[in-house]
């Protein structure tokens, strides 16, 4: 006669589990209870999880990806929602800036449009100048010594060229005449040439004197009383040398006899010695 192996199991191991009924926590359950939550297989809607479905989207956890996450991976960044800092950005947080990128009004701009433009910095080609180089000078106005100036400083004096009165003129107008260096004849001397002799003032030796000393007596053509003598009145005499008879003779001719008084052997006498006896005549008894 056969041998039972399970005498008192009508079913003889129901679950073919090497356990007899009588004596099998699970009778209907191969694995009995295999996530050990105290349900076997039958009971058991998630017979290999002890946890179950814990978040509820009909995945067992020992099926599902992300058993603590019901979106399962919603971002598909292959981080779960239950440790995904950002559970609805792919990237999560590409900037840094501590906003998830699904609500970042700028999610690769970590200053987050810190010039306040309405453009964010990762394609804002002036992230800092709300104006966007507003002169048009291909240098944003944060960094832009003339912001508003597209010349900017050409002439590299430290003004703008559109408040530069000197253009192009690194020294402007540095003796303040009214009149750029650049085109200042005078450059240095605020009077200039004011004669109009060719001779900048500051190097004239007769400023206001367009005549200068043309005779080069040292005396400016404008005080000469000899105009054209260089050797003026030497002798003092009121007569200038260029025309004075008697050159040295402050007397000259006193009595007109034709012979300057320093070698007149009778001054004051216009006859002189007329009869050769070495008297003067003025003073002669015998004249003749």
């Amino acid at each position: 006669a056969d041998v039972d192996p399970c005498p008192h199991d009508g079913a003889n191991d129901f679950d073919s589990d090497a356990i007899c009924g009588d004596v099998d926590s699970c009778p209907a359950d191969p694995n009995n209870d295999a996530d050990g939550d105290l349900l076997c297989a039958v009971d058991d809607p998630c017979e290999f999880h002890e946890e179950h479905d814990v978040d509820s989207d009909d995945l067992c956890g020992d099926v599902d990806s992300c058993p603590y996450d019901a979106g399962n991976d919603f971002d598909s960044d292959s981080v779960c929602a239950d440790v995904d800092s950002c559970h609805l950005d792919a990237e999560n947080d590409a900037d840094g800036d501590g906003i998830c990128g699904n609500v970042d009004i700028c999610p690769y701009d970590a200053d987050n449009d810190s010039d306040l433009d309405s453009i964010c910095g990762d394609v804002d080609s002036c992230e800092f100048d709300s104006l966007n180089d507003v002169d048009g000078d291909g240098i944003c106005g944060d960094v832009d010594s003339c912001a508003q100036d597209a010349l900017n400083d050409a002439d590299g004096d430290g003004i703008c060229d559109g408040a530069d009165s000197c253009l192009g003129d690194a020294l402007n107008d540095a003796d303040g005449d009214g009149i750029c260096d650049g085109v200042d004849s005078c450059q240095g001397d605020a009077l200039n040439d004011g004669d109009g002799d060719g001779v900048c003032d500051s190097q004239d030796s007769c400023p206001g004197d367009a005549l200068n000393d043309a005779d080069a007596d040292g005396v400016c053509d404008g005080v000469d009383s000899c105009l054209g003598d260089g050797l003026n009145d030497a002798d003092g005499d009121g007569i200038c040398d260029g025309v004075d008879s008697c050159r040295g003779d402050g007397l000259n001719d006193g009595d007109g006899d034709g012979i300057c008084d320093a070698v007149d052997s009778c001054v004051d006498d216009g006859w002189n010695d007329a009869d050769g006896d070495g008297v003067c005549d003025g003073v002669d008894s015998c004249m003749g």
